[in-house]
């Protein structure tokens, strides 16, 4: 005999399937799925155990929930990600948002401080505005731009500035190219997948837009762009902040030398090289 359709026995069937598909936390998503699609507190998936869905509601839940066993991002699912304490709109226009990025906002603000009140920021290759939205959050002195080449992720960016009332300039460059300066900060997670390991991704990076995500054969071809136009858009005292695959580190550090400027790999939470601090060295480009 089938099981009865309760928010229990589909919960836990829900679950099962993504683990199945290969989904760690396949029971805790299949949760948020609920909650998003019934517009329900997860608390109520419990309190409520027992309750008896439709069928609308069910063929709506096996919809999303297959979605995500086909490896869609949950962001993309859901419609919204969680970031720095935000709550923004996403869309496959523009690269889901990572908690790593959480902890190079948290260096960007630290350095803004550190330039004092009222310094330029500039997020490049802005994407949903997140590194943009959090600095303006944490930085209420500070003038915010963000700028990025494709026009439906500055349509994402700018929408999550209104739905969050943020003092954030959005505007369209091809990296600096339309950002003049000179800004005391700038803020770059550029797409750094190398082509070569496209295959080894994981299955959610396929629905990722590639424009964010690829760079190249070792990743750095974004990176060494911005550097060729960083000389004209950073202040004299100015510092540039770059996120950056756990095994670029050494490379990068080559790259911004051959540039001109200084670096310095900064380790994250995990104590992997996933920062770097760029400046002028005295006597600089």
């Amino acid at each position: 005999m089938d099981e009865a359709p309760t928010l229990l026995n589909l919960v836990r069937r829900s679950g099962a399937y993504l683990v199945e598909r290969g989904i760690t936390n396949g029971r805790r998503e299949a949760e948020w799925i609920f909650c998003y699609a019934l517009d329900c507190e997860r608390l109520q998936l419990f309190t409520e155990f027992d309750r008896l869905l439709d069928g609308e509601e069910v063929a709506r839940l096996r919809q999303l929930v297959q979605r995500r066993g086909r490896r869609e991002p949950l962001a993309y699912i859901l419609g919204t990600q969680p970031f720095c304490g935000l709550e923004l709109q996403v869309s496959p226009a523009v690269l889901v948002p990572r908690p790593e990025t959480e902890e190079l906002v948290a260096l960007v603000a630290g350095e803004a401080l550190a330039q004092g009140e009222g310094a330029r920021l500039l997020d490049v290759g802005t994407g949903s505005g997140a590194i943009a939205l959090a600095l303006a959050a944490a930085l209420p002195q500070a003038e915010v731009w963000g700028v990025d080449i494709s026009a439906e992720a500055l349509a994402c960016a700018q929408a999550n500035g209104e739905a969050l009332g943020a003092r954030v300039r959005f505007a369209a460059s091809d990296l600096l190219l339309h950002a003049p300066g000179p800004w005391q900060v700038i803020v770059a997670n550029l797409p750094y997948v190398g082509e070569d390991e496209r295959a080894r991704c994981d299955p959610e990076l396929a629905f990722e837009p590639a424009l964010a995500l690829f760079s190249g054969p070792e990743g750095l071809d974004a990176m060494a762009r911005l550097l060729g136009q960083l000389a004209a858009a950073l202040a004299e005292e100015g510092v540039c902040w770059l996120e950056h695959g756990d095994t670029q580190g050494a490379a990068l550090a080559r790259l911004v030398q051959s540039h001109g400027f200084a670096s310095r790999t900064v380790t994250d939470s995990a104590e992997r090289d996933r920062f770097t601090r760029v400046w002028r060295p005295a006597g600089g480009p």
